[in-house]
């Protein structure tokens, strides 16, 4: 008994309100401030690569994480969830950190953590405090044997098993326009690089692959949106 109401006074506890700094409204800032900064900023190829890799690193995460999810049913603790408790939030970290990288602003890049906790922080408690209320014991044992953002050398071991419980057919239309408009913006900040001190000369227009790369940006950003009218249509039919 005592146990018991231990886990309920921890439930308790872990229920808070959002902060004024969202987790879109954190998505916002960190596009806004990328492509700002990369007006002024210089990116190396180096840096590109690794942006890019991030930001690659982070779709995959994202496609892992919402292939195994069944929100609000069960207690997912299969595939990716065995290595941490939110790799959803891992992967807009690793797709975030590619924007600031890709900026070219070392300031943002080491600023980008600290919004990050700040920002998610109430919702990994507020969201962790429902699933101990609705799955009990379970939950607990969960919440502290499993790392929350980031893996650790114990939970890294159940990497074997990462694929566990994917399903492709979870992975709905709207999450691959989410991710197709990632790249767009990832895109739009390289356009914003070469960009740069043209604005004064009036001479964008002149810069081929300034065109191409605001090209490619628009198309993927318009492709993200028909994607989303195809998954309509479908859902409509059935």
């Amino acid at each position: 008994m005592a146990t018991t109401l231990h886990e309920r006074g921890y439930a308790m506890s872990l229920k808070t309100d959002e902060g004024f700094l969202t987790r879109s409204g954190l998505r916002d800032a960190v596009i806004l401030l990328s492509a700002f900064s990369a007006v002024f900023c210089t990116v190396t190829k180096a840096e590109t690569g690794v942006a890019f890799f991030l930001l690659l690193l982070g779709s995959f995460v994202h496609f892992l994480s919402k292939g195994v999810l069944i929100r609000n049913e069960v207690l997912c603790t299969e595939g990716i969830y065995r290595i941490i408790r939110h790799p959803y939030y891992l992967a807009n970290f690793l797709i975030d950190s590619s924007f600031c990288v890709l900026s070219g602003n070392h300031y943002l890049v080491l600023l980008y953590p600290f919004l990050f906790f700040w920002s998610y922080g109430p919702t990994l408690r507020k969201e962790e405090g429902t699933l101990t209320e609705k799955h009990g014991d379970p939950s607990v044992a969960y919440l502290l044997g499993t790392p929350p953002v980031f893996p650790d050398r114990r939970s890294i071991r159940q990497v074997g098993r990462l694929f566990a419980g994917f399903a492709l057919t979870r992975i709905s239309g709207k999450e691959v326009a989410r991710n197709t408009r990632f790249y767009a913006m990832a895109l739009l900040i390289l356009a914003f690089h070469r960009v740069g001190g043209k604005i004064r000369n009036l001479d964008i227009l002149s810069d081929r692959d300034t065109l191409l790369l605001l090209a490619a940006a628009l198309f993927l950003y318009g492709l993200s949106f028909t994607i989303l009218k195809l998954r309509k249509r479908t859902t409509e039919k059935q």
